[in-house]
């Protein structure tokens, strides 16, 4: 056997089995995993099964959803299935299904090894990352991404097209292939498309922009322009997107937050460029993540859990390109030596990873909100409204009109938070309702004003520690 031939093509494919069956029995132990934003598309959906419109207050067409895609992919389960919750956990858990697969391909293009090219997928199956973000579009971004690099390089033009397309209406961020994959193009590969390549991505998109256009009245889902003016307002502090990236990768690639474990997969991430073959897609990929992470930086944005999920699959890919560098260059048994290897890792990970894992996430996130919610459908009028800064477990489990005091829901707030206003909406949307924290947030400084002026009254059978009702002075009142 040459140097060149260490890594035999005929290697079993057993790790991704094992990290599909992995990932397939956490995520049936996590199905009640309730992430509070991704309660928010279930509302959205379990509006449209009811027939009040694709709305999260019916009558109110506003569009908090910045995953268009996600959302009509989970229409069909939500209606099947009954539970619109149960719809976007399906999405999403076949999504990471999807996701890791794909990988595995794009990884095939460069490793001549099934172990190695499926150990993203190991790593993913392990992350509880991936199961932070169950029920929300991660999946199904980091899927599109890793299938557009596909395509890229099998030069299927017409199909990268489409793809590109699904990956923008899946998460706007998509759109940073197209400048990262024309620089590629530019200085490198020379094949430009065809016109006809570019047309189906264009009807995508500007099919959304329509419909968002005639059915919401704005063309922007208002949960983005909420999003881009906390970041305006400096709201979330400076450089919080990357110093939460650095925390966040620690926790994400091991439940229990191994730094020394994180060191040694980036020393192995590192070693990606020893594998002159996957160079391209090194160059290509991190590009990509350049465009994207500047993005969130540059803006402020708020540092969301699923907003890292591509961080951390393109962080693994070039873990795995690690390792088949290193066997290529040092081992002359690369298989041998890494399924060895591979075992020990994920026996290891079973026995110390799952029992932290699945104490940790294996209920809803949020029960303080939950029983928050039921307690607010058990003690105001159905036609009540509540204002809250959190808004997607309280408002599943309230069923009433919500007032999102950030704007992600609610019209016209968004440009108040830009301004750091945090008061006037109160003017614009007056509540029954409003809970707040206790001690106050930022956010909730409007319930100081209005205090003053007497316009409150504390509801006092609303007893839950670190956390305070008040009712307007109205005709509405806590039962």
């Amino acid at each position: 056997m040459t140097r060149n031939n260490q890594i035999s093509v005929q290697s079993p494919g057993w790790v991704l089995i094992g990290a599909c069956l992995i990932l397939a029995v956490n995520c049936a132990l996590l199905w009640g995993h309730e992430l509070d934003d991704a309660l928010i598309y279930a509302r959205y959906l379990q509006n449209f099964i009811d027939g009040n419109g694709y709305v999260y207050n019916p009558g109110e067409y506003v569009n908090g959803l910045t995953s268009p895609l996600f959302g009509y992919l989970s229409i069909i389960p939500a209606f099947i299935l009954g539970d619109a919750r149960d719809g976007v956990m399906l999405v999403s858990v076949l999504a990471a299904f999807a996701s890791m697969i794909s990988f595995y391909y794009v990884l095939r293009l460069f490793i001549t090894s099934h172990s190695m090219a499926a150990l993203p997928a190991l790593l993913s199956a392990l992350a509880s990352i991936t199961y932070i973000n169950l029920g929300m579009e991660a999946s199904l971004f980091t899927a599109l991404i890793a299938l557009s690099f596909y395509l890229y390089f099998k030069v299927r033009h017409f199909s990268l097209g489409l793809c590109i397309g699904l990956a923008i209406l899946a998460r706007p961020e998509g759109v940073f292939l197209v400048p990262a994959m024309a620089l590629m193009t530019l200085f490198g590969d020379k094949s430009w498309p065809a016109i006809k390549c570019y047309l189906i991505p264009t009807l995508l998109v500007g099919s959304q922009l329509v419909f968002n256009y005639l059915y919401y009245d704005a063309l922007l889902p208002s949960s983005g322009l909420a999003k881009l003016s906390q970041g305006e307002s400096g709201l979330w502090g400076a450089n919080n997107f990357l110093l939460t990236l650095l925390g966040l990768f620690r926790f994400g690639v091991t439940h229990i937050g191994s730094w020394s474990i994180f060191f040694a997969l980036l020393l192995l991430a590192i070693c990606s460029i020893l594998v002159q073959s996957a160079r391209r897609y090194l160059v290509l990929s991190f590009t990509f993540l350049a465009f994207y992470t500047s993005f969130f930086a540059l803006l402020n944005l708020p540092a969301q859990a699923w907003y890292y999920a591509i961080h951390y699959s393109l962080f693994w890919s070039y873990v795995a390109l690690g390792v088949y560098g290193l066997c290529k260059k040092f081992l002359f048994d690369g298989d041998t030596a890494v399924n060895s290897g591979l075992i020990i890792f994920m026996l290891g990970g079973l026995f110390l990873q799952e029992p932290r894992l699945l104490s940790e996430l294996g209920k809803t996130v949020r029960e303080d909100y939950m029983e928050i919610g039921i307690w607010l459908s058990q003690n105001t009028a159905e036609d009540a409204s509540v204002a809250v800064v959190e808004i997607g477990t309280i408002g599943w489990y309230s069923k009433r009109r919500i007032i999102d005091i950030l704007g992600l829901v609610t019209a016209d707030v968004s440009s108040y938070v830009a301004a750091g206003d945090f008061e006037s909406w109160l003017k614009l949307f007056p509540p029954d309702y409003i809970m707040v924290h206790d001690p106050l947030w930022e956010f909730e400084s409007a319930i100081g004003q209005v205090s003053q002026e007497g316009g409150l009254q504390e509801v006092a059978s609303f007893t839950f520690p670190g956390f305070k009702l008040y009712a307007f002075n109205s005709s509405e009142s806590a039962r």
